[in-house]
């Protein structure tokens, strides 16, 4: 499976809508992996899409352990607002 193709059509989709209601910001290229907190690193996704993604990078980047403890987190629901 080309889990990079997959990340890639989720996050131009995303780039090319305004999405109502709840979202949360994404950094396309992950700040564990030099991303940037810049208007063009970031993307609105649905929660869905957002967990999707990150279980994508991990499929993608299986060595980076950040991206694995970063679904760990989203799963247990945790966030760095109240993870201290």
């Amino acid at each position: 499976m080309d889990y990079q193709k997959i990340y890639n059509q989720i996050i131009e989709r995303a780039q090319n809508r305004k999405l109502e209601g709840y979202k949360e910001k994404h950094h396309i290229i992950p700040k564990c992996m030099g991303g940037e907190d810049v208007k063009e690193n970031l993307v609105d996704l649905t929660a869905r899409e957002h967990f999707l993604c990150h279980v994508l990078l991990k499929e993608i980047y299986p060595k980076n352990l950040k991206l694995a403890h970063a679904i760990f987190l989203m799963n247990e629901g945790i966030t760095r607002n109240n993870y201290t």
